[in-house]
């Protein structure tokens, strides 16, 4: 993932073509100062107090509690990088910004920009996190604490821009009445595919601290009758039986492989036969190709996981051993860099091999 510096004028341009210019500072100082900006802006209503309408730095510091040198400082800010413009009226957002921060819009992520203050902590231990190969532990937080709300609210608006198509794209069985959504934390997947098949109901199983915020998403969107949550850990949980779908969405990448196959063996029991098992998460092929942009999402989840992207081949040979059918891909347009497999349960049981019981 490079940075792209431009130049204002041809010397600069041709410095920068030359490679005259110390990039890596500018990407080691840049990269932060632009996220911390875009943080603040979000955790002070600056893009919400806009979405209202143009205005003055004047009112929006006046408005929002902000000292009036800084806060003007974070509206240019965010002149430079294309989320407001500035006019005889005031500042206002751009049409993108209207699209992917004003809160009201049903494309908002706001919240999930916000919650990544969470993440700024994390990228200043790295050099620790290398040395030890130890990673950032977050998932073991106190039910109560603070980081549950910033982290699942914040995956609810990542989720709500695939959830409907991922629901329209997912073919369950023609009688299914009970889905489970292992590690589903706002339940909103869960909750769309029940919009979409009216006799079916969902259980969503998950951490407590997750569980307890996806329960109020839950009754706030008027879904508790259909989506029911589970506080508990996926690889220990009772998941019970007789469901006729289950969901694995985004968790993978959090586990071992070892535990991978535990969990498929699991689910397996926990379905009907012949029920379906979609699983999705960032997988990766292998590539011969120059590390990009896919690599910073490798760092971050060994960061926070102790994990990595795994490959197709890898969850086809656990799905194998666990007593899945082949899968298969289903592709999803708002979700490039995401892969989404169905598979069922076989009715012959798991094969030999590693995870096998």
């Amino acid at each position: 993932m490079r940075l792209a510096l431009r130049g204002d004028n041809l010397l600069e341009r041709l410095a920068l073509r030359l490679r005259l210019v110390p990039e890596p500072a500018a990407q080691a100082w840049a990269g932060v100062a632009l996220s911390g900006v875009l943080v603040a802006a979000q955790r002070l209503g600056v893009t919400a107090r806009l979405a209202n309408g143009p205005a003055s730095a004047e009112a929006v510091c006046a408005d929002l509690g902000l000292d009036p040198t800084a806060g003007r400082l974070l509206l240019d800010c965010l002149c430079s990088v294309g989320h407001l413009t500035l006019g005889p009226d005031g500042y206002r957002l751009t049409r993108s910004a209207r699209r992917w921060l004003d809160p009201r819009s049903d494309l908002s992520v706001g919240r999930f920009v916000a919650a990544n203050v969470d993440y700024f902590g994390w990228w200043a231990g790295l050099d620790e996190v290398a040395r030890s190969g130890g990673p950032v532990e977050h998932h073991d937080r106190p039910a109560g604490d603070a980081y549950w709300r910033r982290y699942i609210t914040g995956q609810l608006e990542l989720a709500r821009l695939s959830a409907r198509e991922v629901a329209r794209r997912l073919r369950l069985p023609g009688d299914a009445s009970r889905l489970l959504d292992i590690g589903g934390g706002h339940g909103w997947y869960a909750a769309e595919l029940c919009r979409r098949h009216p006799g079916l109901a969902a259980t969503v199983v998950d951490l407590p601290g997750s569980a307890r915020v996806g329960r109020e998403i839950i009754a706030e969107a008027g879904m508790s009758g259909q989506v029911s949550h589970v506080e508990g850990d996926a690889l220990e949980a009772d998941l019970g039986g007789g469901y006729d779908a289950a969901l694995c969405f985004n968790l993978v990448h959090h586990l071992r492989e070892d535990q991978v196959v535990a969990l498929f063996g699991r689910v397996r029991e926990a379905l009907r036969p012949g029920g379906v098992f979609a699983v999705m998460d960032a997988f990766a092929a292998p590539s011969r190709r120059p590390p990009n942009a896919v690599a910073f999402l490798r760092m971050f989840m060994y960061l926070s996981s102790g994990s990595a992207p795994y490959t197709p081949d890898q969850l086809r040979g656990w799905l194998d051993a666990a007593g899945f059918g082949v899968p298969r891909r289903v592709p999803v347009r708002r979700l490039p860099g995401q892969g989404l497999y169905v598979t069922s349960r076989r009715a012959d049981g798991p094969t030999a091999g590693p995870g096998a019981k």
